[in-house]
C-alpha cells in the first residue's frame, strides 16, 4: 500500500499509466487479430503464420543481442551525459545492423535449402521483415531516459495501423502468408519516425564507433546473448516441435493456449520494465534500499495477475470460442488449456527473480541457469510430444518455470537478502 501511495503523489505514477496503456496494445491486439485469422485462414493458416512468427521472435534475440538488456540500464545511468548517450545509441544501432545482416543471409540460405522451411518460403521470408524492423527499434533507449509517452505513442500507432491492415488485405485463406509482412512494415516505419525523433530531441549524431568498438563490445556479452538465445528456444522451440511432429492444425491448437501465455508474458515484462531502470540505479547506490523497492512492486504484479486467471479458468471455454475455434478444438484442448495456465501464474515470479538476476550482476550464474533449463525443457518436450502431444508440452513448460524458480531464488533473492543482513547497506 505503501508503494501504492507512493506511486500516486509523483511523476512515477503518471509515467506508469501512459507506459501501462500504451503497452496495453501488445495485449489487445492478439485479441483482434487471432480470430480473424481463425475465421478467414483457419487453425492451420493460423499455425503457419505463428511459425513464422515464432521464427522471427527468435531471430530477433540474436539481433538485440545484450542490447535490449543492457541499453535500458546504460541509458539510464548515463541519461544527463549527452556524449555518453551518443556513444551507447550508435553502438547499439550499428552493432544491431550488422548482426541483421549477417543473420539475413542465413536465414535466407535455409530458408531456401532446407524443406521445412521452403514449403512455405514466402511466409518465412516476408517474416524477416519484423527483424529489420528491430534493428531500428528505439524503445530501449527511451525507456532508459523515461520517455514513456513517446514509446506508447509509437506502440499505439503502430499497433492500430497492423490491425487494419491486416483486416484490409488479408481476406482468403491463402493470405496468411502477409501477416507477419504487414507486422514488420507497420513496425519498421514508426520505429523509423522514433529513431529521428530521438536523434533531434537528445541531440544525437549518427557516428560509425569503428569495428574494434563492435567487436569488443560483442565479445564480452556473448555469454548473455546465447543465454537469451537459450530462453528463446525454449519459449519457441515447442511451435516448431508441434507443426513438424504434430501438423499445422495442431500447432494452431496449440497457438491458441500459447497466446494467452504470452499475454500474460508480455504483461509481466511490460510491468517489470518500467522498474527496471529505477531497480538499477537504486540497487547500485543502495542494495537494501533497491531490494525493498523490488519486493513491493513486484507483490503487486503477482496480486494483480491472479484474479484474470481465475476468471479464465472458469470462461475457458468462452474465451476458446471467441477465438473462432471449432467445438472439436474445444474438447479437445479445453482441459489442458486451463492447465496451462500454471504457466503464467509461475512466469508471475520466475520473470521477476530473472530480473534481480541482472540487477545483482549475477550475470555468469544466470547463463549456466538459462542453457541448463532450456536443454532439460527441450529434451523433455521432444520425449513426450509424440506420445502426449500438447499435454506433454505443456506439462514439460510447467516444470522448466519451477525449474526456474527454484534457481533464480538461490541465486538472485537469497544472495542479495544473505548480503544484506551481512554487510547491511551499501554498494554492490
Amino acid at each position: 500500500m505503501r508503494l501504492i501511495k507512493k506511486l500516486t503523489s509523483n511523476k512515477q505514477f503518471s509515467n506508469l499509466i501512459i507506459y501501462g496503456f500504451g503497452q496495453g496494445f501488445n495485449i489487445i491486439i492478439p485479441l483482434l487479430i487471432v480470430p480473424h485469422v481463425v475465421a478467414v485462414c483457419g487453425e492451420g493458416g493460423l499455425g503457419k503464420m505463428s511459425l513464422g512468427f515464432a521464427m522471427s521472435l527468435f531471430l530477433i534475440l540474436i539481433v538485440d543481442y545484450a542490447f535490449e538488456i543492457k541499453g535500458p540500464k546504460e541509458a539510464s545511468e548515463n541519461r544527463h551525459d549527452t556524449a555518453k548517450l551518443q556513444q551507447i545509441a550508435n553502438i547499439t544501432f550499428f552493432s544491431k545492423f550488422i548482426i541483421f545482416t549477417i543473420v539475413a543471409v542465413l536465414s535466407v540460405a535455409i530458408i531456401n535449402t532446407v524443406p521445412f522451411f521452403t514449403d512455405e518460403k514466402p511466409l518465412f521470408l516476408f517474416s524477416l521483415s519484423i527483424v529489420f524492423a528491430q534493428v531500428f527499434n528505439p524503445v530501449w533507449f527511451l525507456q532508459g531516459v523515461e520517455n514513456f509517452r513517446l514509446t506508447s505513442i509509437l506502440n499505439i500507432l503502430s499497433k492500430i495501423t497492423y490491425v487494419v491492415m491486416v483486416y484490409a488485405f488479408i481476406t482468403d485463406k491463402s493470405s496468411y502468408v502477409y501477416i507477419n509482412l504487414l507486422l514488420g512494415g507497420t513496425t519498421l516505419v514508426f520505429n523509423l519516425f522514433g529513431l529521428y525523433y530521438i536523434t533531434h530531441k537528445y541531440s544525437l549524431k549518427v557516428a560509425w564507433p569503428g569495428f574494434d568498438v563492435i567487436k569488443a563490445i560483442l565479445k564480452a556479452d556473448f555469454s548473455i546473448c546465447l543465454s537469451q538465445l537459450a530462453l528463446s528456444a525454449r519459449q519457441l522451440s515447442p511451435m516448431f516441435i508441434v507443426a513438424y511432429f504434430l501438423g499445422y492444425y495442431q500447432a494452431g491448437q496449440y497457438k491458441i493456449i500459447e497466446q494467452v501465455t504470452s499475454m500474460f508474458r508480455t504483461f509481466i515484462q511490460v510491468y517489470l520494465r518500467f522498474f527496471y531502470p529505477s531497480l538499477c540505479l537504486k540497487v547500485s547506490v543502495n542494495a537494501s534500499e533497491g531490494f525493498a523497492y523490488w519486493k513491493k512492486y513486484v507483490s503487486i504484479s503477482v496480486v494483480s495477475i491472479c484474479l484474470p486467471l481465475i476468471v479464465l479458468y472458469f470462461g475457458a471455454d468462452y474465451l476458446l470460442m471467441f477465438f473462432n475455434t471449432s467445438q472439436h478444438t474445444i474438447d479437445t484442448i479445453g482441459t489442458i488449456f486451463r492447465i496451462s495456465l500454471l504457466i503464467p501464474l509461475l512466469m508471475g515470479l520466475s520473470m521477476p527473480l530473472e530480473q534481480l538476476m541482472f540487477a545483482v550482476n549475477q550475470n555468469k550464474v544466470y547463463v549456466r541457469i538459462a542453457l541448463a533449463v532450456t536443454a532439460i525443457t527441450i529434451a523433455l518436450v521432444l520425449a513426450t510430444v509424440t506420445t502426449y502431444g500438447i499435454e506433454g508440452i505443456i506439462v514439460s513448460l510447467i516444470f522448466s518455470e519451477l525449474l526456474f524458480i527454484g534457481f533464480y531464488f538461490k541465486y538472485s533473492y537469497l544472495f542479495l537478502n544473505n548480503r544484506n543482513n551481512h554487510i547491511g547497506t551499501g554498494r554492490l
